[in-house]
């Protein structure tokens, strides 16, 4: 997919999720485009190679090593803004950010194994589907469905949509 696709697609997902799960604030927002794009940078940065023409590589695009690269950008950054405002920041507020950013890395590779190249799994590859990286439909689309998410999550209109969303996932957590 192509980076901005991958861009897009992260910050809805990731702004519809801390909506629905009422933690969407200034900060927060800021915080979730950051590690969008951050990590979907330091992963593509890191995991291509060039010999010849353009391919995946296993540090960053397996699902074994893309949620440890995520998380791992969100660590790290979550640490570096606590130190240059000089401010404490609890465990779980880490911990939060720090799945936060795996979740983002798995998007990645979500969107990424949707096209010929695939991702890693073990030692092979696999590809939900085959279609290639650059393929404007597939593109548009995702960058659509990203950008219908941002707008769920910050229009006030569209609080219907988060509250039947969350009574869908405290009905779940409470079980039969």
């Amino acid at each position: 997919m192509k980076e901005i696709t991958h861009y897009v697609f992260s910050t809805g997902a990731s702004l519809y999720a801390l909506s629905v799960l009422g933690l969407l604030t200034w900060p927060a927002g800021a915080a979730s485009v950051w590690l969008s794009i951050s990590v979907n940078y330091v992963i593509d940065l890191l995991g291509h190679s060039n010999r010849g023409h353009p391919s995946r590589t296993r540090l960053t695009h397996s699902v074994l090593t893309a949620p440890f690269w995520g998380a791992s950008i969100s660590f790290v950054s979550v640490v570096i803004f606590a130190w240059l405002t000089s401010s404490k920041t609890e465990v779980q507020t880490v911990m939060l950010w720090a799945v936060a950013g795996a979740l983002v890395a798995m998007g990645h590779l979500f969107l990424d194994s949707l096209t010929q190249a695939g991702v890693y799994y073990w030692k092979h590859r696999m590809a939900i589907a085959h279609f290639r990286y650059d393929n404007p439909a597939l593109n548009g689309s995702f960058a659509l469905f990203g950008l219908g998410l941002i707008i769920l999550a910050v229009v006030p209109g569209a609080l219907i949509e988060r509250t039947i969303a969350l009574s869908l996932l405290e009905s779940l957590a409470a079980g039969p």
